[in-house]
């Protein structure tokens, strides 16, 4: 039984702690190493930034492999208010310098825009509703609804009212019974704090989070295979 617990305040955890990291990943740049993780996967794991366009590269590019891939959402240290981001400076450039070197690497079917969405969404309010899709079973659906939603249509990705017009329908399953959930029932995956919904949720990106720190927070998109070794940033991506 899913437990379903009042909104939480954000707990700064270590990555909030620590300085800030070049996000910026040059498109010839390969790094690999080896890290292990405290779990012991078995499966790769795909540590993504969902609001970065490598995600959507990432999601465009890597469909075929989705049942040999784990995604996990984290969270970078950021200066984007829980609101959004509306005005220029730093981050929005960052993510411009982000999307212009996925644009190069992108196949011709591959479309992403040319400059970044108006609103830039706080990462832990994209990561929690993914989270509580995962929790859900419909982690996939809930991503790939998502990413289009910001990176084809321009979407506020972190804003609650925006999440409950476009996640129903991957959400709700046809004839859900009254069970109390308002995930279940209505779709609702974040509250009007833009924090998880439930404690499932809640832990899960907590250990998101730390397997992502254990590794040495390798950027927006990494790539952790089964024995350890780390692919990061555009490499993730080549054939």
């Amino acid at each position: 039984m899913t437990t379903m617990t009042p909104t939480r305040p954000h707990t700064p955890s270590r990555t909030d702690r620590q300085p800030d990291v070049d996000w910026h990943q040059e498109v010839d740049r390969i790094t690999r190493h080896t890290a292990s993780l405290p779990t012991g996967p078995t499966t790769a794991r795909l540590f993504v930034d969902l609001t970065s366009p490598w995600a959507y590269l990432a999601h465009l590019r890597l469909a075929d492999s989705a049942d040999d891939i784990t995604w996990t959402a984290v969270q970078r240290l950021t200066a984007i208010p829980r609101t959004g981001l509306r005005s220029g400076g730093r981050e929005r450039d960052e993510l411009q310098r982000q999307l212009e070197a996925a644009r190069y690497m992108a196949g011709a079917d591959e479309e992403l825009p040319a400059i970044v969405p108006s609103v830039l969404p706080h990462p832990r309010t994209v990561a929690a509703a993914y989270a509580e899709a995962v929790d859900l079973g419909c982690g996939a659906a809930v991503r790939e609804t998502l990413l289009e939603a910001y990176w084809l249509e321009g979407k506020d990705i972190g804003d609650p009212e925006v999440l409950r017009r476009i996640l129903p329908p991957v959400v709700v399953e046809e004839g859900a019974l009254c069970t109390g959930d308002p995930r279940r029932e209505f779709g609702y995956l974040v509250s009007p704090a833009r924090e998880p919904l439930t404690d499932s949720a809640y832990h899960l990106m907590a250990r998101w989070q730390q397997e992502w720190e254990d590794v040495g927070r390798p950027g927006p998109l990494a790539l952790v295979d089964a024995d350890g070794s780390i692919t990061t940033g555009p490499a993730v991506l080549l054939p």
